[in-house]
């Protein structure tokens, strides 16, 4: 599946957009969820919902910066982005299963013990948050490479 243009113009800036959006979002309802255990029944199946989003526009981003890597110059700076990149998909998948598991205790537990277990809360918001993190993380630092090798050609300074 190449991915090339959308529109008129290179795809691959505008879906990067999607997931450097959807992927903090996610992770930031992932936390809410996993620590607020009577909004997970309501919520969860949204956040879930919304790191599969992100699951697909990072891996959306990552075959049509292969497309678009034909077509820039290439360098050590855009070089260091498809590293980074390539390694974007199993940090943005993490939030996805982690949000699957939390959504699947919403729904399978019996509503007495839903609504409290501290250990489960605790490791609950323990992987949400580490999940979360990391791939927010990644988003930022592939992110930044990526405008480093948009814009070192075209601005002057570091």
């Amino acid at each position: 599946m190449e991915l090339d243009k959308l529109f008129g113009l290179p795809a691959h800036p505008l879906i990067v957009h999607a997931a450097v959006v959807l992927l903090p979002m996610a992770a930031v309802g992932l936390v809410v969820v996993a620590a607020l255990p009577r909004a997970r029944r309501a919520y969860a199946p949204l956040v879930l919902a919304i790191a599969l989003g992100a699951v697909v526009m990072v891996f959306l981003a990552q075959r049509s910066g292969e497309a678009f890597e034909e077509r820039v110059r290439e360098n050590e700076l855009v070089e260091r982005h498809t590293e980074l990149g390539e390694t974007m998909l199993p940090r943005a998948i993490a939030p996805a299963v982690v949000a699957a598991g939390i959504t699947a205790l919403a729904w399978w537990r019996p509503a007495r013990a839903r609504a409290g277990s501290g250990a489960i809360t605790v490791a609950a918001v323990v992987l949400a948050v580490l999940a979360g993190a990391s791939a927010t993380w990644k988003v930022v630092e592939v992110g930044h490479s990526g405008s480093k090798a948009a814009w070192s050609a075209t601005v002057d300074g570091d």
